[in-house]
């Protein structure tokens, strides 16, 4: 797959995009990966379909270790997205242009109109709860829950609460007219919603994208799989910058 051509929707929904597509305001900054005192001997490993509109279906491969995840397609030395949920930082990693781009959380603006009501209704559904959230009446994102690792899908939604920030400033940057309300919605005011309660079985956008939850399994852990390349160019996205270097280990600033 061409990771150019993927819109920026799909980074903020939980799938592996071009995670620089989405960014706003670009500046070089040295921070680095926090690293996890938790030592642990696995690593959880999901996988699901995802889908994209009139677009084959690929396998997005999620791995969790302690409090960093890291999605890619399955693929070792390819590009991929890391969250490091200590630093609220999250990482795009590009080898084929050397090149790290980060967002670092922020304060998200209130771009919410006064106006705008956002509702949630949970129904019983076999396996899980079915839940629906509606934007002034209309269904912006569809999903099927079950109580299955829950700290994984807490690590999940930290990840699209992380893009929030910058996701407003996205919004804010697009013409009234190209404005999609329920990105405003699931995207910022209430972002990370579909992994809420607990790992989703199934998702449906209502643009179009869905994903379906294929499985999961417990692997050795293979800490080198969540470290930032050494010697490529970094450029990191809101957040504050000084206060993100101070937090983060001297040996990863350095690295």
């Amino acid at each position: 797959m061409n990771l150019g051509k993927i819109a920026c929707r799909k980074c903020v929904s939980g799938g592996f995009g071009l995670l620089v597509s989405c960014l706003v305001w670009a500046a070089p900054g040295p921070v680095g990966l926090t690293m996890s005192k938790t030592i642990t001997p696995y690593m959880t490993e999901i996988r699901y379909e995802d889908r994209e509109p009139e677009q084959p279906a690929y396998i997005s491969r999620i791995l969790v270790l302690g409090d960093r995840m890291r999605i890619d397609y399955g693929q070792d030395d390819q590009g991929f997205i890391l969250v490091d949920r200590p630093a609220g930082m999250v990482w795009h990693v590009s080898p084929g242009e050397r090149r790290l781009t980060g967002i670092a959380s922020g304060t998200v603006k209130d771009v919410w109109p006064k106006d705008w009501i956002l509702s949630q209704e949970q129904m019983p559904s076999e396996q899980g709860v079915l839940s629906q959230v509606r934007l002034n009446g209309a269904l912006c994102v569809e999903f099927k829950s079950a109580p299955l690792l829950k700290n994984e899908a807490l690590l999940l939604q930290e990840f699209r609460r992380i893009l929030a920030a910058n996701q407003a400033n996205a919004w804010l940057a697009t013409p009234e007219e190209l404005r999609q309300p329920c990105s405003l919605a699931i995207d910022v005011h209430a972002a990370g919603i579909e992994y809420s309660r607990g790992l989703p079985l199934a998702v449906r956008y209502w643009d179009g994208r869905s994903r379906v939850y294929q499985g999961h399994d417990k692997r050795a852990a293979r800490p080198e799989l969540f470290e930032l390349p050494a010697g490529y160019s970094r450029f990191v996205i809101g957040g504050d910058q000084g206060k993100a270097e101070r937090r983060q280990p001297r040996s990863s600033q350095t690295r």
